[in-house]
């Protein structure tokens, strides 16, 4: 894994006077008004934030290859607009209450989640991803989230656990070199680790087929797994018709002989399709903020 992290987006973005405001605005007028405002403020940030239009226009661009300069003003508000909607939801989530929907693509899926034995789990920054994860630790022992630690407090994905009577059983562990034996401990002690499939800290990325281009995705999980020999399953979230969906895609067993990581390919390819099926479906959901299609990026 790469040391060197480039600055995130929400490592600037976002501060104590911005929450406090959707904070009052959210108890003194609802949620329904405060979505209103999400939508009101994005746009501003779509019109003044150039850093932020920078990072999302190579997903743009892929995504909506015939999009014109307006059209492509319109796309990247809605994006900065589901996004304000989702770390909206963050916040309110424990006065909201709400539940959600899992959908299981086998029936192995849901006996993982329920196990008592190690498994990776591969997540994606799509939708509301930084709530869904709390679904995850209600039912097992031990945790392990793989992050970047979060410099910007007011948008730490590991807020999604407090309050919970069980976070002492959910640790985030930093994506650097000598993190990979740690985890190797944390399988066999039969806990789950959970990693970014989007979002490369990888020297070598594979190269495979996304939205219409050559892009670039990290294969760390997939080779831990294989390393392990231990089920790899790929989880999405999404929001549908104003409802969290946590969706568990078809538990993978990845194998690879040596340091072939060409045998990964195809195990990587079923990651990326369903997130390309998922962009196609939800195309303002995807908040990656990468340039997945860079190789000078990748190469960093």
């Amino acid at each position: 894994m790469n040391e060197q992290f480039q600055q995130r987006l929400s490592d600037t973005r976002g501060n104590k006077r911005g929450v406090e405001f959707f904070r009052f605005w959210y108890k003194t007028w609802g949620y329904t008004h405060t979505k209103v405002m999400v939508w009101f403020v994005t746009f501003f940030y779509m019109l003044f934030d150039a850093e932020a239009r920078r990072r999302v226009a190579p997903y743009i661009r892929h995504r909506f290859p015939d999009a014109g300069f307006l059209a492509q003003c319109k796309h990247t508000w809605f994006i900065f607009a589901h996004q304000g909607m989702c770390l909206l939801r963050q916040e309110m989530y424990e006065e909201m209450g709400e539940e959600y929907e899992v959908i299981y693509e086998s029936a192995l899926a849901e006996k993982i989640r329920y196990s008592d034995h190690a498994a990776v789990l591969l997540y994606s920054h799509f939708g509301p991803w930084q709530v869904m994860m709390r679904g995850i630790g209600k039912h097992r022992n031990t945790v392990n989230i793989v992050a970047q630690p979060d410099l910007n407090s007011k948008v730490d994905k590991m807020k999604s656990f407090s309050g919970e009577n069980d976070t002492d059983c959910i640790r985030q562990v930093s994506p650097e070199s000598g993190s990979l034996l740690f985890l190797q401990q944390a399988l066999e002690n039969d806990e789950f680790v959970t990693m970014m499939g989007d979002r490369n800290f990888e020297k070598n990325p594979l190269p495979v087929k996304f939205l219409g281009a050559t892009a670039y995705f990290p294969v760390a999980a997939f080779h831990l797994a294989a390393r392990m020999k231990c089920p790899l399953v790929c989880i999405f979230a999404h929001l549908k018709d104003d409802k969290y969906v946590l969706e568990f895609c078809e538990v993978m067993y990845p194998e690879q002989k040596g340091r072939n990581r060409e045998l990964l390919r195809s195990y990587l390819e079923k990651y990326t399709g369903k997130l390309e099926k998922l962009c196609m479906e939800y195309p303002y959901d995807f908040f990656s903020m990468f340039d997945h299609w860079s190789c000078e990026q990748n190469e960093k």
